[in-house]
């Protein structure tokens, strides 16, 4: 997977791309690049639409050659939720992304973070220390009841009203820190907590 330094993007700057399969995750980078003030920052697909796992890791690849940094964000109750979808059988999709992760140990500049089991988890480590596993948005998002987050709602209006990373700003070094205390994901034991989302204010010199 030789990639040519020649073809990135920003010639002299660094440019850094994040991938992401779902609108909440564009919404909440969109925010945090516009207070962090951040001009060298691609968020893709720019759109998205319900993307397969090969889509997505393809556009990595693809990004790779491009981009300084490739961040990939992945969310574990997509791909549960891609394995439920599959008809005929086929290859489970949490051994597919085991393959595309040690794939991409090759290349030097891509990062891949998975939530577990979404992206509301790591939402919910702003507000509270916990390591408990959830097996889906709904059962994380219970635990918004009674706090800031209450009456949250996975749509643009109430990310871009509320501008949830500022509500959600002064209890970013509580998420990393409580974030931190979950490790690394393992693909061999993946209903376990984890936000590893918080290495991207490492990636993005935050």
């Amino acid at each position: 997977m030789a990639r040519s330094k020649s073809t990135r993007k920003g010639a002299g700057k660094d440019v850094y791309s994040i991938v992401v399969d779902g609108e909440t995750e564009v919404w909440y980078f969109q925010l945090l690049k516009q207070y962090e003030s951040l001009k060298n920052v691609d968020i893709k697909p720019d759109l998205p639409k319900r993307k397969k796992l090969s889509e997505l890791y393809d556009l990595v690849v693809e990004n790779a050659a491009e981009f300084t940094k490739v961040i990939w964000v992945i969310d574990l109750d997509v791909i549960i939720k891609e394995d439920k979808e599959r008809s005929g059988g086929g290859k489970p999709a949490l051994q597919e992304l085991k393959e595309y992760i040690d794939s991409l140990e090759q290349l030097d500049n891509v990062h891949v973070l998975i939530n577990t089991p979404c992206l509301e988890y790591w939402y919910l480590l702003h507000l509270k220390q916990t390591s408990k596993y959830y097996s889906s948005f709904k059962d994380v998002s219970k635990q918004f009841k009674g706090t800031i987050l209450e009456g949250y709602e996975k749509t643009e209006k109430y990310y871009k009203t509320k501008n949830i990373y500022l509500m959600l700003k002064p209890g970013l070094s509580v998420a990393i820190d409580n974030a931190k205390r979950l490790g690394e994901f393992d693909i061999e034991s993946p209903e376990t907590g984890k936000a590893e989302i918080y290495k991207i204010f490492e990636l993005l010199n935050l």
